[in-house]
């Protein structure tokens, strides 16, 4: 056999990539207690760290193949991996926000749901609101090419989360 003709099982990949190139059928499910409380689609991660990150993406299950990969190297830059966060797509989720805080009940919120005409002269700025805090921006197609709105959100995640 040959380095060419190598193949991998499912599980052998699973297991080599779990957390960074595989969404397993594991990392799928959203924690237990989120499931009884009957949220469905377009909720995926653990949310073992209260962290929820909302997205709207009509088009796809969560996020583009770009979008996920800048996604995953900003909450990898955090120090948390899937299992930390709740990433949740209005678009295919039947909750409203006020079911979502209810039911995942965050510590903190990433909004980038909005589309650039819709943001406030409060955006881009960590906000505190009840027992959250948040921080609002655009769609992850947008932030991830703009330089300086990148460094606005490093800067409220470090200050979110203690970095």
């Amino acid at each position: 056999m040959s380095f060419e003709n190598i193949q991998l099982t499912k599980e052998q990949l699973e297991e080599f990539y779990s957390s960074h190139l595989v969404i397993t059928d594991a990392s799928r499910d959203i924690n237990p207690e989120v499931k009884e409380k009957g949220a469905s689609g377009g909720i995926t991660g653990k949310n073992n760290k209260h962290f929820v990150w909302v997205v709207n993406e009509p088009d796809y299950p969560f996020l583009s193949d770009e979008d996920f990969k800048f996604m995953s190297e900003v909450i990898t830059a955090c120090k948390m991996n899937m299992d930390d966060i709740a990433l949740v797509n209005l678009a295919k989720s039947n909750l409203h926000f006020a079911e979502l805080r209810e039911t995942l009940q965050p510590k903190f919120i990433i909004l980038s749901a909005l589309a650039q005409n819709w943001l406030e002269a409060n955006s881009y700025s960590l906000q505190q609101q009840e027992v959250f805090q948040f921080y609002i921006t655009e769609e992850l197609s947008i932030l991830r090419n703009d330089k300086v709105k990148k460094s606005k959100l490093w800067l409220a995640l470090k200050q979110m989360l203690g970095l």
